[in-house]
């Protein structure tokens, strides 16, 4: 009887086995989909670039993912970016800091008009500050990597800024917290996405913006410009950031998370060369349209930073009241800079 016991649970065993393999093997043969959101024009750097992320992420995974690109805001539009990650929307996003204004306040420090130097500096520190302070701030997703746009100066469509008392009645649309900036130096800030700068200058809305060479090329307004201040000495950055759901990432396998780990540091080279590609190309765009290219003086650009000083001050202060380390990160920040500066 024992024998025939036992060979009963053999039996048993071998057939239960035999259903649970199959079910494991369908499991790891199961493709998974990713969903990724860019905003971006179809036809602007930034979306093929976000693309070939998508492809080698189905390549190295040996089609274990299978990842559908959404660009041009076909999914989710830009101010909508971050949240529709959250929500699972869309599962990785393409998200500018700036157009959640609040929402991510220590790390709005890269923002402020700290005087970037040149153009690939700014995402090198942007995934340098998170790795220092890793703000709790971005708790609700997973950080792929960040990226930052080339200084942000001054662009105007009729009148010239040659010193800081041209700007004054000036309509010039701003991102985020340089709208502060803008106020200081005697203009009138006009807050908008980019998406909506090229109809903003036709319709007379704004007279100029803050922004990099690039996206007067890449958003198609530069025909509408006449003249750039190159204001670095208060020139600001865009960080933006690739984030991924963080559901959709827990219920990765681990070795699919390690592939995305690997190839998320490349990005940030990656991102870095085109930010500087492009903003070269921006600046050659205009000048080759006849655009006058201004430069202040040192003596001029030391005024616009003292104009700016109030801005870093209530930075430190309101990070203080929410018990948040304002000051070394902003100290940070300065000192990452300082070796970058001519």
């Amino acid at each position: 009887m024992k024998r025939l016991s036992v060979a009963k649970i053999l039996l048993l065993a071998l057939f239960l086995s035999a259903l649970v393999i199959p079910i494991q093997v369908q499991a790891q043969d199961k493709v998974i989909t990713l969903k990724v959101a860019n905003w971006f024009p179809i036809g602007h750097k930034q979306t093929p670039l976000l693309e070939s992320w998508c492809k080698e992420v189905e390549q190295k995974t040996k089609g274990r993912v299978k990842v559908n690109y959404y660009p041009g805001g076909t999914l989710v539009p830009a101010v909508q970016a971050y949240d529709a990650t959250t929500k699972g929307i869309s599962d990785v996003g393409n998200h500018v800091l700036g157009y959640t204004v609040g929402r991510f306040p220590l790390t709005s420090v890269l923002d402020l008009p700290l005087g970037y130097p040149n153009n690939t500096v700014p995402t090198k520190l942007a995934n340098a500050f998170y790795a220092k302070f890793k703000p709790k701030e971005f708790n609700d997703v997973k950080i792929l990597w960040f990226h930052a746009q080339s200084p942000g100066i001054i662009h105007t469509k009729s009148k010239p800024i040659n010193k800081i008392e041209d700007l004054k009645g000036m309509k010039m649309r701003t991102y985020g917290p340089n709208a502060r900036l803008m106020s200081l130096l005697g203009g009138t800030p006009v807050a908008m996405p980019m998406t909506d700068v090229y109809d903003a200058l036709s319709r007379g809305v704004a007279d100029g913006l803050m922004c990099a060479y690039e996206a007067t090329e890449g958003f198609r307004f530069g025909d509408q410009l006449k003249y750039s201040t190159e204001n670095f000495g208060t020139s600001y950055s865009a960080v933006f950031v690739i984030v991924m759901n963080k559901d959709k990432w827990n219920s990765l396998p681990p070795d699919i998370q390690k592939v995305i780990d690997d190839l998320s540091p490349q990005y940030i080279e990656k991102y870095a060369a085109m930010w500087d590609d492009i903003e070269k190309s921006g600046k050659a765009y205009l000048v080759k349209r006849g655009n006058k290219i201004i430069t202040l003086s040192k003596e001029e650009e030391a005024k616009w930073v003292a104009k700016a000083q109030p801005i870093f001050d209530e930075y430190v202060k309101s990070m203080k009241e929410k018990g948040l380390p304002g000051e070394e990160a902003l100290k940070f920040a300065m000192d990452y800079l300082k070796p970058y500066r001519k």
